[in-house]
């Protein structure tokens, strides 16, 4: 009886420590950005697919500027700029309803931080409304010692942008 409750305890304690090493091979907590999806809208007003990285209050408002979106700019204005910054990732003009973009994951290489993304577009033959949208998404990052964002699963290659982080 006792043999037993001593075996079932040291295959509980070994359970423990592997999944607790398991989680621990990702690396330090701090070493990877923090990055969060904001919002996303199908009417940015940003016609090309790309990125836009916003550090400051002049060049947040300068994008919120940008004609013929509907963004939650309410939820964007309440991010704090001097604990994470924006980036606008934006599938460029589309012609139909349906296409939306958003985050799938996130990490840091040597002075890269790279997105990749998950885009969704109409199943073949599904009806949508025919009105020309501007998808996107907005992601609050934290973190510093990133160079350039580098986001995938928008064009074949990824899409490259230097950035001052």
């Amino acid at each position: 009886m006792i043999d037993r409750f001593i075996h079932g305890f040291a295959i509980s304690v070994s359970a423990v420590l592997l999944l607790t090493a398991c989680s621990a091979t990702g690396g330090a907590a701090g070493d990877q950005p923090q990055v969060r999806q904001v919002t996303q809208s199908a009417h940015c007003g940003l016609t090309g697919p790309g990125v836009v990285h916003a550090r400051t209050s002049a060049e947040l408002e300068a994008l919120l500027d940008v004609g013929g979106q509907n963004i939650s700019t309410g939820v964007i204005r309440q991010i704090n700029l001097d604990q994470e910054s924006l980036v606008i990732v934006t599938l460029g003009q589309k012609p139909t309803a349906g296409y939306s973009v958003k985050l799938d994951s996130a990490t840091r290489e040597n002075k890269a931080l790279r997105l990749a993304m998950n885009v969704t577009e109409p199943a073949p033959g599904m009806m949508v409304a025919q009105v020309i949208t501007t998808p996107c998404v907005v992601l609050a990052v934290t973190g510093e010692g990133w160079r350039r964002l580098e986001i995938s699963g928008l064009t074949e290659q990824p899409i490259l942008k230097a950035v001052g982080n």
